[in-house]
């Protein structure tokens, strides 16, 4: 047995006695469940590219004016609870001269989000793979979130909504070109 499997077969036997305690469940019930959980895990976090193989520019296509899109889902993992967190993804791009199709960007953020990964880590992740990709003016990069583990951890606060920012070139001194975007977010 690889060292690969005999962990994922201890941790699946911790997993199954540690739900046994806590739950009123069979155990064949625990047994799938405990190996189901661990698949969908494995697969979150599955790299199937290198996110710097994602981004390549259109050819022949030119713009130099900002580019906005709005409304990308993701979920990832918080790396400090190991519970999900979800929500939407708007990146705005000042093209130099190279842009990218739409749908890479959407495969961008899915890639970066699988993985153990804190929101600020995330965002920034984003911005700055676009601005390494396609060497725009400027990336600003807004995730608003919502926590699993805030959910859980302070029902209070459940439905708080976590936002973050980060800026690249031009939309880290351009003020007016960053409420610009903000707004179009």
């Amino acid at each position: 047995m690889s060292s690969i499997n005999e962990t994922k077969s201890n941790i699946e036997i911790a997993l199954f006695e540690f739900l046994k305690t806590k739950t009123d469940k069979s155990e064949e019930e625990i047994m799938k469940l405990s190996k189901k959980f661990l698949e969908q895990i494995e697969l979150k976090l599955h790299k199937s590219h290198l996110p710097s193989e994602i981004l390549t520019n259109l050819d022949n296509v030119e713009h130099n004016q900002p580019i906005y899109l709005k409304g990308i889902n993701f979920v990832s993992l918080c790396e400090h609870h190991l519970l999900p967190f979800t929500g939407l993804v708007n990146i705005a791009v000042y093209p130099n001269s190279k842009i990218a199709g739409v749908s890479k960007f959407s495969e961008l953020v899915n890639i970066l989000s699988n993985n153990l990964t804190l929101q600020e880590t995330l965002t920034k992740n984003i911005a700055i793979e676009i601005q390494n990709a396609l060497d725009p003016k400027g990336v600003m990069v807004k995730i608003s979130a919502n926590h699993m583990c805030s959910s859980l951890l302070n029902i209070e606060n459940s439905q708080t909504e976590f936002e973050t920012t980060y800026s690249t070139g031009i939309y880290e001194i351009d003020h007016m070109l960053r409420n610009e975007a903000i707004l179009n977010f």
